[in-house]
């Protein structure tokens, strides 16, 4: 026959056993929810990153089609941090072009398409927008 200090000592027991187990579950949620926080910083970071170098490729290729109109753009820059592509430029003359640019860093990438009005005496652009497939230049 069991005395009360042997169920106590198993009560005790399995009391230790399953306080044990829910910490360890409380610690394993909270080490997931901490990775998880970690790679979605990391991804984000890697988002701005992308979304500045298609905005340096997008005014690089400003400033290249103000100083000549007859720039094609093609051309690819290439940073510590990722790369960027100026992609063939859209239209021809002073009027109706199109500049689209591409950064990316690792596999994350980001795409600007900007549509100008006039290149000259002052660049004037109708719409500067990020989009996720181009439609206004091409990937020649």
């Amino acid at each position: 026959m069991m005395t009360f200090h042997a169920r106590f000592g198993y009560i005790f027991l399995l009391s230790i056993i399953m306080i044990g187990a829910i910490a360890l579950a409380t610690l394993s949620s909270l080490l997931m929810i901490g990775i998880g926080s970690m790679q979605i910083g990391f991804t984000v970071r890697q988002s701005e990153q992308a979304r500045s170098l298609a905005q340096t490729c997008a005014e690089r290729g400003l400033r290249s089609l103000w100083e000549d109109t007859g720039y094609v753009g093609t051309e690819a820059l290439n940073f510590d941090e990722g790369e960027c592509d100026i992609l063939r430029i859209g239209g021809s003359g002073n009027e109706n072009r199109s500049l689209c640019a591409e950064g990316r860093v690792g596999p994350t990438v980001r795409r600007y398409e900007i549509l100008l009005g006039r290149v000259l005496p002052s660049i004037e652009v109708s719409a500067w927008r990020e989009v996720e497939q181009f439609t206004a230049c091409s990937y020649e």
